[in-house]
């Protein structure tokens, strides 16, 4: 029985890991995302600007068999401007909750749409953050967006029950090009900088490839997790 995965955010950083394992774990894996560095016969690249919902609301997608496994991970995020609310560009405002917010809330509406008759096997996996569960001065527009995107979580599995299997993933502090910029980011605009300086220098980074094991994890291990908000820090595999 075929595996498809729909999975934004697939190139580069925790989404390019993620493809790479599960490519080879037999997976049929459809990326959306603004670039392409994959190559392989079972990985099929949608070029898609997840700023733009528009572009989601004519996307295709794939055809799958009777009971066939469905997969969509967003984990594609912005961080945006990081600045304090009164500062902020509103385009960038606009640019950041349609990413992280917007953009997800649409794919989880056309899959459940599109699959919930045809399979009991779907999983939705939303990358959030541990800005979902407080308030980071300079962070304001993230930490509202990753918050939305739990209460999605919620309530997609209050409206399907047992029939959607869907996760809130917490993947801790992650050596990505998203915490280069928060460390580059001026003091003034984001009082943690030093903070986050040094969690780089003391090594305190998970890298991208330890996320995505535990990512994958889950998903050939549904069973083994009852709680839909999963913190992988608290994760050991």
């Amino acid at each position: 029985m075929s595996k498809h995965v729909l999975l934004t955010g697939s190139s580069k950083g925790i989404g390019k890991e993620i493809a790479i394992l599960l490519l080879k774990q037999k997976f049929k894996v459809y990326g959306f995302s603004r670039s392409n560095s994959i190559n392989h016969q079972d990985f099929i690249f949608n070029k898609i600007d997840l700023s733009k919902p528009t572009a989601i609301d004519k996307l295709e997608l794939p055809d799958i068999k009777k009971n066939e496994y469905v997969f969509l991970i967003n984990n594609a995020g912005d961080i945006g401007e990081i600045d304090s609310l009164g500062n902020k560009n509103n385009n960038e405002i606009i640019s950041e909750f349609n990413v992280n917010l917007i953009s997800p809330t649409i794919l989880c509406n056309k899959v459940i749409k599109k699959y919930s008759l045809k399979t009991n096997n779907i999983v939705i996996i939303n990358i959030s953050s541990g800005a979902a569960l407080r308030a980071i001065e300079g962070w304001g527009t993230y930490c509202q967006s990753k918050a939305a995107i739990d209460m999605l979580t919620r309530i997609i599995e209050a409206e399907n029950n047992t029939k959607i299997k869907v996760f809130s993933i917490y993947p801790g502090i992650v050596d990505t090009n998203m915490q280069l910029k928060i460390r580059s980011t001026k003091e003034e605009k984001f009082p943690l900088q030093k903070k986050f300086v040094e969690y780089f220098q003391n090594n305190e980074l998970v890298e991208p490839l330890v996320v995505a094991k535990k990512i994958v994890h889950i998903m050939t291990n549904l069973n083994k997790y009852q709680s839909n908000m999963v913190s992988l820090r608290d994760l050991s595999i």
